[in-house]
């Protein structure tokens, strides 16, 4: 069972990576920068039909896993908000930098311009998310020594 700290950093890790989904991601870099050339210019590249709560569910996921490893990894990391950043920083490469550059190699369509601001932008996500998880745990663990 995993103690009350971990579930409080999911819930708010998850609440932030879904503010920044939507307000950076969708918001700024879809709606006034790539989505006028990629998604109207090449539609079947993405789906147009997806059910919004999806992605929210998603965000979530994607912090719980998180929040899973860096409370295995946090150790070798370190458990303040800098320690959060950079291990942030390294899971995020981990998870995005093979990734998206794959997918352009398999996708018609996804390009490999795409495919760097995809890595770059989940890097900086991951970054964000992880010093939001060491906040939370860091302030978990102060509060249950005091």
């Amino acid at each position: 069972m995993k103690s009350g700290k971990f579930w409080l950093a999911v819930l708010v890790g998850g609440v932030v990576a879904n503010i920044i989904d939507g307000l950076v991601w969708d918001g700024l870099v879809w709606n006034l920068w790539l989505g006028p050339s990629y998604v109207m210019q090449n539609t079947t590249l993405f789906r147009q039909d997806t059910a919004v709560a999806w992605y929210i569910i998603g965000d979530f996921v994607a912090t719980f896993v998180f929040v899973w490893v860096y409370d295995k990894v946090a150790g070798a990391f370190g458990t303040t908000v800098q320690d959060g950043a950079k291990a942030g920083l390294y899971l995020g490469i981990l998870m995005s930098f093979p990734t998206f550059i794959f997918m352009s190699l398999m996708f018609n369509g996804f390009s490999y311009g795409l495919s760097w601001i995809m890595t770059i932008y989940s890097i900086i996500w991951y970054v964000i998310l992880g010093t939001v998880v060491a906040a939370v745990m860091k302030k978990g663990a102060a509060t249950a020594a005091a």
